[in-house]
Protein backbone atom coordinates (compact mmCIF):
# COMPACT_ATOMS: atom_id res chain seq x y z
CA UNK A 1 0.00 0.00 0.00
CA UNK A 2 1.45 3.39 -1.01
CA UNK A 3 1.99 6.13 1.51
CA UNK A 4 -0.79 8.48 0.17
CA UNK A 5 -3.35 5.64 0.31
CA UNK A 6 -2.29 4.82 3.87
CA UNK A 7 -2.65 8.47 4.90
CA UNK A 8 -6.08 8.66 3.23
CA UNK A 9 -7.26 5.51 5.03
CA UNK A 10 -6.07 6.82 8.40
CA UNK A 11 -7.81 10.13 7.68
CA UNK A 12 -11.09 8.33 6.97
CA UNK A 13 -10.74 6.38 10.24
CA UNK A 14 -10.09 9.62 12.11
CA UNK A 15 -13.14 11.28 10.55
CA UNK A 16 -15.27 8.22 11.35
CA UNK A 17 -14.13 8.21 14.98
CA UNK A 18 -14.87 11.92 15.28
CA UNK A 19 -18.38 11.34 13.96
CA UNK A 20 -18.92 8.52 16.45
CA UNK A 21 -17.64 10.66 19.34
CA UNK A 22 -19.84 13.59 18.27
CA UNK A 23 -22.87 11.30 18.00
CA UNK A 24 -22.21 9.88 21.47
CA UNK A 25 -21.82 13.39 22.92
CA UNK A 26 -25.04 14.55 21.26
CA UNK A 27 -26.86 11.42 22.45
CA UNK A 28 -25.69 11.82 26.05
CA UNK A 29 -26.46 15.56 25.98
CA UNK A 30 -29.92 14.94 24.54
CA UNK A 31 -30.65 12.23 27.11
CA UNK A 32 -29.49 14.52 29.91
CA UNK A 33 -31.65 17.40 28.66
CA UNK A 34 -34.64 15.08 28.31
CA UNK A 35 -34.12 13.76 31.85
CA UNK A 36 -33.84 17.34 33.16
CA UNK A 37 -37.04 18.38 31.36
CA UNK A 38 -38.92 15.33 32.64
CA UNK A 39 -37.73 16.07 36.17
CA UNK A 40 -38.92 19.67 35.92
CA UNK A 41 -42.40 18.60 34.78
CA UNK A 42 -42.64 15.57 37.07
CA UNK A 43 -45.85 16.86 38.64
CA UNK A 44 -47.48 17.07 35.22
CA UNK A 45 -46.29 13.54 34.41
CA UNK A 46 -47.78 12.25 37.66
CA UNK A 47 -51.04 14.02 36.80
CA UNK A 48 -51.06 12.39 33.34
CA UNK A 49 -50.27 8.97 34.82
CA UNK A 50 -53.16 9.28 37.27
CA UNK A 51 -55.42 10.40 34.42
CA UNK A 52 -54.47 7.34 32.37
CA UNK A 53 -55.20 5.09 35.35
CA UNK A 54 -58.56 6.81 35.82
CA UNK A 55 -59.40 6.34 32.13
CA UNK A 56 -58.50 2.65 32.20
CA UNK A 57 -60.74 2.14 35.22
CA UNK A 58 -63.90 3.66 33.75
CA UNK A 59 -63.36 2.88 30.05
CA UNK A 60 -65.21 -0.50 30.25
CA UNK A 61 -68.27 1.20 31.75
CA UNK A 62 -68.19 3.89 29.04
CA UNK A 63 -67.91 1.22 26.33
CA UNK A 64 -70.83 -0.67 27.86
CA UNK A 65 -73.09 2.39 27.87
CA UNK A 66 -72.00 3.35 24.36
CA UNK A 67 -72.69 -0.15 23.00
CA UNK A 68 -75.53 0.00 20.43
CA UNK A 69 -78.97 -1.27 21.44
CA UNK A 70 -81.68 -2.57 19.11
CA UNK A 71 -84.84 -0.52 19.68
CA UNK A 72 -87.90 -0.99 17.41
CA UNK A 73 -85.80 -2.94 14.94
CA UNK A 74 -83.15 -0.22 14.70
CA UNK A 75 -79.74 -0.04 16.33
CA UNK A 76 -79.33 3.08 18.40
CA UNK A 77 -76.07 4.21 19.95
CA UNK A 78 -75.52 6.75 22.70
CA UNK A 79 -72.83 9.27 21.69
CA UNK A 80 -69.54 8.62 23.47
CA UNK A 81 -69.49 12.09 25.01
CA UNK A 82 -72.92 11.48 26.57
CA UNK A 83 -71.78 8.05 27.79
CA UNK A 84 -68.75 9.61 29.51
CA UNK A 85 -70.94 12.27 31.14
CA UNK A 86 -73.35 9.59 32.41
CA UNK A 87 -70.44 7.66 33.95
CA UNK A 88 -69.17 10.86 35.57
CA UNK A 89 -72.61 11.51 37.05
CA UNK A 90 -72.70 7.96 38.39
CA UNK A 91 -69.25 8.39 39.96
CA UNK A 92 -70.28 11.74 41.43
CA UNK A 93 -73.32 10.12 43.04
CA UNK A 94 -71.24 7.30 44.51
CA UNK A 95 -68.62 9.79 45.69
CA UNK A 96 -71.32 11.88 47.38
CA UNK A 97 -72.72 8.84 49.19
CA UNK A 98 -69.25 7.81 50.38
CA UNK A 99 -68.46 11.34 51.54
CA UNK A 100 -71.80 11.69 53.32
CA UNK A 101 -71.50 8.36 55.12
CA UNK A 102 -67.79 7.95 55.78
CA UNK A 103 -66.25 11.43 55.79
CA UNK A 104 -67.57 12.41 59.26
CA UNK A 105 -66.20 9.20 60.78
CA UNK A 106 -62.85 9.50 59.00
CA UNK A 107 -62.61 13.18 59.91
CA UNK A 108 -63.31 12.46 63.59
CA UNK A 109 -60.73 9.65 63.70
CA UNK A 110 -58.12 11.75 61.88
CA UNK A 111 -58.74 14.71 64.21
CA UNK A 112 -58.42 12.47 67.27
CA UNK A 113 -55.24 10.91 65.90
CA UNK A 114 -53.73 14.35 65.17
CA UNK A 115 -54.62 15.62 68.65
CA UNK A 116 -53.10 12.54 70.28
CA UNK A 117 -49.94 12.65 68.16
CA UNK A 118 -48.00 14.99 70.53
CA UNK A 119 -48.95 12.73 73.43
CA UNK A 120 -47.76 9.70 71.49
CA UNK A 121 -44.48 11.48 70.82
CA UNK A 122 -43.99 12.29 74.52
CA UNK A 123 -44.80 8.70 75.53
CA UNK A 124 -42.40 7.42 72.92
CA UNK A 125 -39.62 9.70 74.11
CA UNK A 126 -40.24 8.68 77.74
CA UNK A 127 -40.20 4.99 76.82
CA UNK A 128 -36.86 5.34 75.08
CA UNK A 129 -35.42 7.22 78.05
CA UNK A 130 -36.39 4.28 80.24
CA UNK A 131 -34.85 1.87 77.76
CA UNK A 132 -31.64 3.90 77.73
CA UNK A 133 -31.14 3.14 81.43
CA UNK A 134 -31.45 -0.63 80.97
CA UNK A 135 -27.95 -1.35 79.53
CA UNK A 136 -26.31 0.15 82.61
CA UNK A 137 -28.07 -2.40 84.87
CA UNK A 138 -26.45 -5.39 83.21
CA UNK A 139 -22.80 -6.34 83.07
CA UNK A 140 -22.38 -6.09 79.35
CA UNK A 141 -19.09 -5.25 77.64
CA UNK A 142 -18.45 -1.53 77.54
CA UNK A 143 -18.57 -1.29 73.75
CA UNK A 144 -21.85 -3.24 73.66
CA UNK A 145 -23.44 -1.00 76.29
CA UNK A 146 -22.26 2.14 74.52
CA UNK A 147 -23.54 0.99 71.12
CA UNK A 148 -26.91 -0.06 72.56
CA UNK A 149 -27.26 3.18 74.51
CA UNK A 150 -26.39 5.29 71.46
CA UNK A 151 -28.91 3.41 69.32
CA UNK A 152 -31.70 3.85 71.90
CA UNK A 153 -30.91 7.54 72.36
CA UNK A 154 -31.13 8.19 68.61
CA UNK A 155 -34.05 5.85 67.85
CA UNK A 156 -36.54 7.77 69.97
CA UNK A 157 -36.06 11.20 68.35
CA UNK A 158 -35.91 9.59 64.92
CA UNK A 159 -39.26 7.87 65.42
CA UNK A 160 -40.80 11.09 66.71
CA UNK A 161 -39.58 12.94 63.63
CA UNK A 162 -40.90 10.10 61.48
CA UNK A 163 -44.39 10.49 62.95
CA UNK A 164 -44.23 14.25 62.35
CA UNK A 165 -43.15 13.70 58.74
CA UNK A 166 -46.09 11.33 58.17
CA UNK A 167 -48.54 13.87 59.58
CA UNK A 168 -46.98 16.64 57.49
CA UNK A 169 -47.12 14.51 54.34
CA UNK A 170 -50.81 13.82 54.86
CA UNK A 171 -51.41 17.55 55.29
CA UNK A 172 -49.46 18.38 52.10
CA UNK A 173 -51.65 16.02 50.11
CA UNK A 174 -54.49 18.51 50.51
CA UNK A 175 -52.64 20.79 48.07
CA UNK A 176 -53.42 18.25 45.34
CA UNK A 177 -57.19 18.41 45.83
CA UNK A 178 -57.60 20.47 42.60
CA UNK A 179 -56.41 17.36 40.76
CA UNK A 180 -59.80 15.83 41.61
CA UNK A 181 -61.20 18.28 39.04
CA UNK A 182 -58.31 18.23 36.55
CA UNK A 183 -58.14 14.44 36.23
CA UNK A 184 -61.79 14.00 35.11
CA UNK A 185 -61.52 16.98 32.73
CA UNK A 186 -58.38 15.68 31.00
CA UNK A 187 -59.74 12.14 31.15
CA UNK A 188 -62.88 13.24 29.31
CA UNK A 189 -60.86 14.21 26.23
CA UNK A 190 -58.69 11.09 26.50
CA UNK A 191 -61.75 8.85 26.57
CA UNK A 192 -63.56 10.75 23.81
CA UNK A 193 -60.68 11.02 21.32
CA UNK A 194 -58.76 7.79 21.96
CA UNK A 195 -59.75 6.20 18.64
CA UNK A 196 -59.03 9.34 16.64
CA UNK A 197 -55.58 9.71 18.22
CA UNK A 198 -54.84 6.04 17.54
CA UNK A 199 -55.96 6.36 13.91
CA UNK A 200 -53.76 9.40 13.39
CA UNK A 201 -50.73 7.53 14.75
CA UNK A 202 -51.42 4.49 12.57
CA UNK A 203 -51.90 6.70 9.50
CA UNK A 204 -48.23 7.70 9.68
CA UNK A 205 -47.17 4.09 8.93
CA UNK A 206 -46.57 3.37 5.24
CA UNK A 207 -47.75 -0.24 4.82
CA UNK A 208 -51.19 -1.70 5.52
CA UNK A 209 -49.73 -4.88 7.03
CA UNK A 210 -47.57 -2.81 9.39
CA UNK A 211 -50.57 -0.70 10.41
CA UNK A 212 -52.55 -3.85 11.16
CA UNK A 213 -49.79 -5.39 13.26
CA UNK A 214 -49.13 -2.18 15.20
CA UNK A 215 -52.87 -1.74 15.86
CA UNK A 216 -53.13 -5.27 17.27
CA UNK A 217 -49.97 -4.75 19.34
CA UNK A 218 -51.23 -1.45 20.80
CA UNK A 219 -54.58 -3.07 21.61
CA UNK A 220 -52.84 -5.91 23.47
CA UNK A 221 -50.67 -3.41 25.36
CA UNK A 222 -53.76 -1.40 26.32
CA UNK A 223 -55.60 -4.53 27.49
CA UNK A 224 -52.57 -5.61 29.53
CA UNK A 225 -52.20 -2.24 31.27
CA UNK A 226 -55.94 -2.12 31.91
CA UNK A 227 -55.86 -5.59 33.47
CA UNK A 228 -52.95 -4.59 35.71
CA UNK A 229 -54.58 -1.37 36.89
CA UNK A 230 -57.88 -3.11 37.65
CA UNK A 231 -56.12 -5.93 39.49
CA UNK A 232 -54.17 -3.35 41.51
CA UNK A 233 -57.40 -1.53 42.39
CA UNK A 234 -59.03 -4.79 43.50
CA UNK A 235 -55.96 -5.54 45.62
CA UNK A 236 -56.22 -2.10 47.25
CA UNK A 237 -59.90 -2.69 48.06
CA UNK A 238 -59.16 -6.14 49.52
CA UNK A 239 -56.31 -4.81 51.67
CA UNK A 240 -58.27 -1.79 52.89
CA UNK A 241 -61.39 -3.78 53.79
CA UNK A 242 -59.67 -6.76 55.44
CA UNK A 243 -57.16 -4.72 57.43
CA UNK A 244 -59.83 -2.22 58.48
CA UNK A 245 -62.20 -4.97 59.61
CA UNK A 246 -59.35 -6.86 61.27
CA UNK A 247 -58.25 -3.85 63.30
CA UNK A 248 -61.88 -3.07 64.18
CA UNK A 249 -62.52 -6.64 65.36
CA UNK A 250 -59.40 -6.48 67.52
CA UNK A 251 -60.71 -3.31 69.17
CA UNK A 252 -57.98 -1.01 67.86
CA UNK A 253 -58.45 2.76 67.72
CA UNK A 254 -58.93 4.47 64.34
CA UNK A 255 -59.78 1.28 62.37
CA UNK A 256 -61.48 3.13 59.50
CA UNK A 257 -58.60 5.58 59.20
CA UNK A 258 -56.02 2.78 59.13
CA UNK A 259 -58.13 0.76 56.68
CA UNK A 260 -58.39 3.71 54.29
CA UNK A 261 -54.65 4.36 54.61
CA UNK A 262 -53.94 0.67 53.95
CA UNK A 263 -55.91 0.74 50.71
CA UNK A 264 -54.23 3.92 49.48
CA UNK A 265 -50.71 2.89 50.51
CA UNK A 266 -51.11 -0.43 48.69
CA UNK A 267 -50.36 1.51 45.49
CA UNK A 268 -46.83 2.08 46.88
CA UNK A 269 -45.16 -1.36 46.89
CA UNK A 270 -43.17 -2.51 49.92
CA UNK A 271 -42.80 0.97 51.45
CA UNK A 272 -46.55 1.62 51.77
CA UNK A 273 -47.42 -1.54 53.74
CA UNK A 274 -44.29 -1.10 55.89
CA UNK A 275 -45.27 2.47 56.83
CA UNK A 276 -48.81 1.42 57.70
CA UNK A 277 -47.75 -1.64 59.70
CA UNK A 278 -45.12 0.27 61.67
CA UNK A 279 -47.47 3.19 62.39
CA UNK A 280 -50.39 0.99 63.49
CA UNK A 281 -48.19 -1.19 65.70
CA UNK A 282 -46.48 1.84 67.22
CA UNK A 283 -49.77 3.60 68.04
CA UNK A 284 -51.21 0.46 69.66
CA UNK A 285 -48.00 -0.10 71.66
CA UNK A 286 -48.71 3.11 73.61
CA UNK A 287 -51.77 1.39 75.11
CA UNK A 288 -50.67 -2.23 75.39
CA UNK A 289 -47.56 -4.09 74.30
CA UNK A 290 -49.51 -7.35 74.02
CA UNK A 291 -52.04 -5.74 71.67
CA UNK A 292 -49.16 -4.35 69.60
CA UNK A 293 -47.71 -7.84 69.21
CA UNK A 294 -51.13 -9.16 68.16
CA UNK A 295 -51.51 -6.38 65.58
CA UNK A 296 -48.00 -6.98 64.24
CA UNK A 297 -48.73 -10.70 63.93
CA UNK A 298 -52.06 -10.09 62.19
CA UNK A 299 -50.57 -7.64 59.68
CA UNK A 300 -47.57 -9.89 59.00
CA UNK A 301 -49.74 -12.96 58.43
CA UNK A 302 -52.10 -11.08 56.15
CA UNK A 303 -49.19 -9.62 54.14
CA UNK A 304 -47.75 -13.10 53.59
CA UNK A 305 -51.12 -14.46 52.41
CA UNK A 306 -51.80 -11.42 50.24
CA UNK A 307 -48.34 -11.11 48.65
CA UNK A 308 -47.83 -14.81 47.88
CA UNK A 309 -51.39 -16.13 47.36
CA UNK A 310 -54.03 -13.45 46.65
CA UNK A 311 -52.05 -10.86 44.67
CA UNK A 312 -50.28 -13.26 42.26
CA UNK A 313 -53.63 -14.86 41.39
CA UNK A 314 -55.27 -11.47 40.80
CA UNK A 315 -52.47 -10.44 38.46
CA UNK A 316 -52.17 -13.79 36.67
CA UNK A 317 -55.88 -13.98 35.77
CA UNK A 318 -55.96 -10.59 34.05
CA UNK A 319 -52.47 -10.51 32.54
CA UNK A 320 -51.89 -14.16 31.57
CA UNK A 321 -48.91 -14.43 33.89
CA UNK A 322 -48.38 -17.49 36.06
CA UNK A 323 -48.40 -16.69 39.81
CA UNK A 324 -44.81 -17.94 40.07
CA UNK A 325 -43.83 -15.58 37.24
CA UNK A 326 -45.45 -12.70 39.13
CA UNK A 327 -43.45 -13.46 42.29
CA UNK A 328 -40.20 -13.84 40.33
CA UNK A 329 -40.85 -10.59 38.45
CA UNK A 330 -41.32 -8.71 41.73
CA UNK A 331 -38.12 -10.20 43.20
CA UNK A 332 -36.14 -9.34 40.05
CA UNK A 333 -37.53 -5.81 40.02
CA UNK A 334 -36.58 -5.30 43.67
CA UNK A 335 -33.06 -6.56 42.96
CA UNK A 336 -32.57 -4.35 39.89
CA UNK A 337 -34.21 -1.06 40.88
CA UNK A 338 -35.51 -1.24 44.45
CA UNK A 339 -38.99 0.15 45.15
CA UNK A 340 -39.40 1.57 41.64
CA UNK A 341 -38.43 -1.82 40.23
CA UNK A 342 -41.07 -3.52 42.36
CA UNK A 343 -43.69 -1.03 41.18
CA UNK A 344 -42.82 -1.48 37.49
CA UNK A 345 -41.87 -5.16 37.51
CA UNK A 346 -45.28 -6.71 36.84
CA UNK A 347 -46.47 -4.40 34.02
CA UNK A 348 -43.01 -4.56 32.42
CA UNK A 349 -43.01 -8.37 32.58
CA UNK A 350 -46.48 -8.45 31.04
CA UNK A 351 -45.50 -6.01 28.28
CA UNK A 352 -42.37 -8.05 27.54
CA UNK A 353 -44.58 -11.13 27.22
CA UNK A 354 -46.90 -9.27 24.82
CA UNK A 355 -43.94 -8.09 22.76
CA UNK A 356 -42.46 -11.60 22.61
CA UNK A 357 -45.77 -13.07 21.45
CA UNK A 358 -46.08 -10.55 18.63
CA UNK A 359 -42.45 -11.02 17.61
CA UNK A 360 -42.98 -14.80 17.57
CA UNK A 361 -46.11 -14.44 15.42
CA UNK A 362 -44.21 -12.16 13.03
CA UNK A 363 -41.38 -14.69 12.70
CA UNK A 364 -43.85 -17.53 12.11
CA UNK A 365 -45.65 -15.50 9.44
CA UNK A 366 -42.37 -14.68 7.73
CA UNK A 367 -41.32 -18.34 7.89
CA UNK A 368 -44.64 -19.32 6.29
CA UNK A 369 -44.14 -16.81 3.48
CA UNK A 370 -40.61 -18.07 2.83
CA UNK A 371 -41.80 -21.68 2.76
CA UNK A 372 -44.56 -20.75 0.30
CA UNK A 373 -42.08 -18.96 -1.94
CA UNK A 374 -39.71 -21.96 -1.86
CA UNK A 375 -42.60 -24.30 -2.74
CA UNK A 376 -43.61 -22.09 -5.69
CA UNK A 377 -40.04 -21.97 -6.99
CA UNK A 378 -39.68 -25.75 -6.60
CA UNK A 379 -42.88 -26.23 -8.63
CA UNK A 380 -41.51 -24.01 -11.37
Amino acid sequence: MSNPEKISQEHRKTVRMRKIVIQIILLVTGAGMLAWILYQIRSVLVLLALTVIFCYLIAPVVDLIEHPLRISGKQRRIPRSIAIILVYLLLAGLFYLVIERLLPVISDQFTAFSENLPGYARQLDQSFRQLAAIPARYRLPQNWRQSLTDWINTAGPNLVEWLKVIAGTVFKLTWYLPWLVLIPVIGFFFLKDTKRISDQVLATLPEADMRYRVAIFLKDVSNTLAAYIRAQLIACLIVGVIEGLGLWSLGISYPLLFGLAAGLLEFIPVIGPMILGATATLVVSFHSLNEALVIAGFLLLFRLIHDYVIYPRLISEGMQLHPVAVILAVLCGAELAGVIGVFLSIPMAALMLVGWRHWRDLQLDRAGVIKAQVAVRAGD
